[in-house]
């Protein structure tokens, strides 16, 4: 299965991915964030992403699709990172990332059968949202947890929010929220996330926070068994 992108969407995740990856290595030199392996790693997975992201600019309309190509796995470790990327962007804009995850990693998370890169992209999309529209002093929580059989990953941020009429016309391409029309984007994040999310099963949702801002929760089952092209890989039995 494939999702097929214009050439500015995939611009568009080319620039998250640099903006995450320049925000960790200012930091790493200015001395505000630790050098360790795992952040290191952190960067070299979204300069990974960029890598990706680059082979679906040819001129042919067919060589953008942005394929799906699920194996298995740890999606634990694969999510740490992306958590752990964005924190030099959070700290250069002084907005606090707070991160809640299982306490020990599930069997199927260890073993989680999806596409690192396009996991990646919608994770980085939707942290990098919440930061840019958080304002400086507030706060983007991460939960990541095991729900129903499904990966549950739960963005929520203390910016504008997004008004209930607009909830399910945010997901299409080149809309933006009214509440946060101030802040810089091009409106095909979100629009990106719902492809991707959805061709590997799974769903993706906006509410409202808890206190103000927005909640964004994304369910992926791990095991696409629905997309006919996978079964006769999917570790599933039938």
């Amino acid at each position: 299965m494939s999702a097929f992108p214009t050439a500015a969407e995939v611009i568009h995740e080319i620039r998250n991915a640099l903006a995450v990856a320049r925000a960790n290595v200012e930091g790493l030199l200015d001395g505000k964030l630790e050098p360790t392996h795992e952040r290191l790693r952190s960067v070299l997975q979204a300069l990974h992403q960029v890598e990706a992201l680059v082979s679906e600019l040819p001129s042919s309309p067919a060589a953008t699709a942005m394929q799906v190509q699920p194996r298995l796995i740890n999606v634990c470790e694969l999510l740490n990172r992306e958590f752990q990327a964005v924190e030099g962007l959070a700290r250069a804009k002084n907005v606090h990332v707070a991160v809640h995850r299982c306490p020990v990693p599930a069997a199927p998370c260890l073993h989680f059968y999806g596409d690192p890169v396009r996991i990646s992209q919608i994770v980085m999309n939707l942290i990098v949202n919440a930061v840019r529209y958080t304002p400086a002093g507030g706060c983007v929580s991460i939960e990541c947890t095991r729900r129903a059989e499904q990966l549950e990953v739960r963005i929520s941020d203390t910016g504008p929010g997004v008004s209930e009429g607009e909830r399910e016309r945010i997901f299409e391409r080149e809309v933006r929220g009214t509440a946060g029309h101030d802040a810089p984007g091009s409106g095909y994040g979100l629009a990106i996330v719902k492809r991707l999310v959805e061709a590997q099963g799974g769903s993706v949702s906006v509410t409202a926070a808890s206190q103000r801002g927005a909640l964004f929760t994304v369910r992926l089952p791990g095991v696409p068994c629905h997309v006919t092209d996978l079964c006769t890989t999917c570790p599933a039995s039938h």
